[in-house]
């Protein structure tokens, strides 16, 4: 656990700290258009679509700790690595990944759009939580380490549930658009990482670079393997 901590803050690219910038410029580039985006969608909210967003609007209340808690316990009594991991890391994501949330939260203090507020209205460490969406986080950070670790039509269709519990926070006014591309970033790429990190570390996924030693009778050299996706 504190491995994988700290491999979060510190195992990063020199293009890291230039993608989040970009991230962020998009994000404030994008939010003068939050209010026409909250209207339409809400404008939406009736019906069949308005009973699959409360559905799916679960999957982020912080009750689904228990769920995914269950389901690593239970793990503990099968002999399947790759099913011990995907819930240990399904489990771990969704800790780490609403810890980042909850400090940016703190840091931006942005207005819910249910406060009155405009969608410009930050005032950081004020009390206020609508940036980034904590539901969205935790349905994109529990969802993605089983599609990293069992790829195929099944899982894929899980993020259907995540998105629309993105959609959810919106159609409620409980956040802007903006908060929620920023929670499920968030969710998704902590994930991510921590699904390749424990992949490799378990031989469940070979690394992208793989240098060898090669040594026969006649000759001896090094041996670079590279994968491809």
């Amino acid at each position: 656990m504190y491995q994988d901590a700290a491999g979060l803050v510190l195992q990063v690219n020199a293009r890291t700290p230039l993608l989040i910038a970009g991230a962020s410029a998009s994000l404030a580039a994008l939010s003068p258009a939050d209010p026409r985006v909250l209207g339409g969608v809400q404008t939406g909210y009736r019906g069949g679509f308005a009973n699959y967003l409360n559905t799916a609007n679960r999957l982020g209340d912080p009750e689904i700790k228990y769920p995914v808690l269950s389901i690593f316990a239970v793990s503990l009594f099968t002999n399947n690595d790759r099913f011990q991991d995907a819930s240990f890391t399904s489990t771990q994501s969704l800790l780490y990944a609403s810890l980042i949330t909850m400090t940016l939260k703190t840091a931006f203090g942005r207005a819910r759009p249910e406060s009155g507020y405009d969608e410009q209205a930050f005032s950081p460490f004020s009390g206020r939580t609508s940036f980034p969406s904590g539901h969205t986080t935790s349905a994109f950070a529990i969802v993605t380490p089983w599609v990293m670790y069992y790829p195929g039509p099944v899982t894929y269709s899980l993020f259907a549930l995540s998105t629309g519990t993105a959609v959810a926070r919106i159609a409620r006014d409980k956040h802007w658009p903006t908060d929620v591309v920023a929670g499920a970033a968030i969710g998704f790429f902590t994930a991510r990482f921590l699904s390749h990190r424990h992949q490799e570390e378990r031989g469940l996924r070979s690394p992208r670079l793989r240098v060898s030693p090669e040594i026969g009778f006649a000759s001896s050299g090094i041996l670079f393997v590279y994968r491809i996706g």
